[in-house]
């Protein structure tokens, strides 16, 4: 009996481990950047240990690197992953004019991709404010031309939200909100902000989407704000406010439920 029970309880384990996705998640890789002389030695060692852990995929999202040259470097040490990886632009890397220079290298900088029953829709922040004047107190508009780039992501957003349905999670780079009293700058530079918030928040929910995949802040830290658990990797570069470089690992349940581990990366300098 008691080894027909430890078979049993072997089989629902495995038929469990089989219905989840996990997920290991990247950002602000940042190669190239002054602050982080180290970042390359940092990343090799994130690969390392992701391939360690197995996911299903890798999610990067953002600040890849500071120049087209540290991108190739970024991607010639990100071909020794093991799982498909996904990329996803951040401020660094695309900002109010050059987004068709990202395109070029990376492919579409908005879109969306399936990992088993898991729906994941990329979006790009950097179409919803203009992050390049890190001390404005007011956030700057977009060019025109950006503006247009903008309407074309939020219709595309739209009509996606009539296509998907299960399980949907969002990513970006940007964080829409901050995480209440807890974040240490009130600059708009930090946060996704008017007159493109609520516009995004209105499709977020048509899309059903209740988790979101962030980065930008460096920190890893887990909040909720307006129907939605923001998820915000850590960075495998450096550190504004303190933190531990590294990932981020999401396991998403069959029924949609998402648990998030942050792993440091030893010896890891910024």
């Amino acid at each position: 009996m008691r080894v027909a029970f430890a078979i049993l309880r072997g089989l629902l384990l495995c038929s469990a481990a089989v219905g989840q996705v996990v997920v290991a998640q990247l950002s602000d890789t940042h190669l190239g950047e002054s602050r982080a002389p180290h970042a390359a030695d940092n990343l090799r060692q994130a690969v390392s240990l992701i391939n360690q852990r197995h996911p299903d995929a890798v999610i990067l999202s953002g600040d890849i690197g500071e120049s087209p040259k540290d991108w190739a470097q970024a991607q010639s040490i990100l071909r020794d992953l093991k799982a498909k990886l996904y990329y996803v632009p951040g401020n660094h890397d695309v900002h109010t004019r050059d987004v068709d220079r990202y395109r070029a290298v990376f492919g579409d900088d908005y879109y969306k991709f399936a990992v088993k029953n898991v729906t994941f829709i990329v979006i790009d922040s950097q179409l919803l404010g203009n992050f390049e004047h890190y001390e404005a107190a007011t956030p700057p508009p977009l060019p025109p031309e950006t503006e247009a780039e903008s309407k074309k992501m939020l219709a595309w957003m739209d009509e996606q939200s009539r296509k998907v349905s299960g399980i949907v999670i969002g990513v970006q780079h940007v964080p829409v909100f901050r995480d209440g009293d807890k974040f240490p700058d009130t600059k708009p530079y930090w946060v996704v902000a008017e007159p493109y918030r609520w516009k995004e928040v209105e499709l977020l929910h048509k899309l059903g989407i209740k988790d979101m995949l962030v980065g930008h802040w460096h920190n890893g830290r887990v909040f909720e704000r307006y129907g939605f658990t923001w998820r915000v990797a850590p960075s495998t570069a450096w550190l504004p406010w303190g933190g531990e470089l590294g990932f981020a690992v999401h396991t998403i349940s069959p029924d949609g439920k998402v648990a998030t581990e942050f792993v440091g990366l030893p010896g890891a300098r910024p």
